[in-house]
C-alpha cells in the first residue's frame, strides 16, 4: 500500500484564550476616574437630554460605548481628558461647556466622544429607526439620484471640512484645489451632455 501524496498531517488550531478584561495600560476609559465619569455623565445628560422617548446620554454613554468610540478614535482620549479636568467653569455642564469655547480642541473632543457613543448605542438606533449603514449597488452607467436631484451640490459649494487626523484641527484646503477640479470635465456633475 501507498502513502496518499495529498495526505497531510491536520493542524489543529491551539485553543483561543477566554476574554480577558483590558489591563490598564490597553484599556482606553482607564484614565478616566470617577470624578471625570461624573463630569462627562453631567456634560453628556447637558447636551442630549432624556425626551420623546430617547434616553438620556448619561444612561448610554457608559464604559462600553467609551471603550468602542475611544478605541476607534484614539485620537479624542487626550483632549477628552483635558475637557474633563477639575475646576474648569462654573461647576456646572452649561459653565464647563462655556469655558472649553475657548479651548476648541477640548470641546470638539468631548462632544464628539458622547455623540459618537451615544448614535451608535444599539438601542438608540432602534428607537431612531436606523438600521445603520447599508450597501446599496449603484450602477456605472446610472447617474445617483443624490446627485441629479442636487443633493449634494451646496456641500461640494461649501468645500473640504474635516479634521486632519495628524493635526486634530480642522483641515485647510487652498480654494485653488477647487477650482482646478470645477474646471475639468468633471465640473458638469449632473450627467448633462456638455
Amino acid at each position: 500500500m501507498t502513502a496518499d501524496p495529498i495526505a497531510r498531517p491536520i493542524a489543529v488550531p491551539p485553543a483561543i484564550p477566554a476574554a480577558t478584561p483590558a489591563s490598564a495600560e490597553t484599556d482606553p476609559v482607564a484614565p478616566l476616574d470617577p470624578a471625570a465619569r461624573a463630569v462627562l455623565a453631567a456634560v453628556a445628560d447637558h447636551l442630549i437630554p432624556a425626551g420623546h422617548g430617547m434616553p438620556s446620554a448619561a444612561t448610554v454613554v457608559g464604559d462600553t460605548r467609551l471603550r468602542f468610540v475611544l478605541a476607534a478614535r484614539p485620537d479624542l482620549l487626550q483632549p477628552l481628558l483635558a475637557a474633563l479636568r477639575p475646576g474648569l467653569g462654573d461647576g456646572s455642564p452649561g459653565g464647563r461647556l462655556a469655558a472649553l469655547e475657548a479651548e476648541g480642541d477640548h470641546l470638539a473632543a468631548l462632544q464628539q466622544v458622547v455623540v459618537f457613543a451615544y448614535y451608535t448605542d444599539r438601542d438608540v438606533r432602534e428607537r431612531l429607526g436606523y438600521p445603520g449603514q447599508m450597501a446599496k449597488t449603484l450602477y456605472s452607467w446610472k447617474v445617483p439620484d443624490f446627485i441629479e436631484e442636487g443633493l449634494i451640490d451646496q456641500v461640494l459649494a461649501r468645500g473640504a471640512v474635516w479634521r486632519d487626523p495628524a493635526t486634530g484641527r480642522r483641515a485647510d484646503v487652498p480654494a485653488s484645489a477647487y477650482e482646478a477640479h470645477d474646471a475639468g470635465p468633471a465640473a458638469d456633475r449632473r450627467g448633462e451632455p456638455s
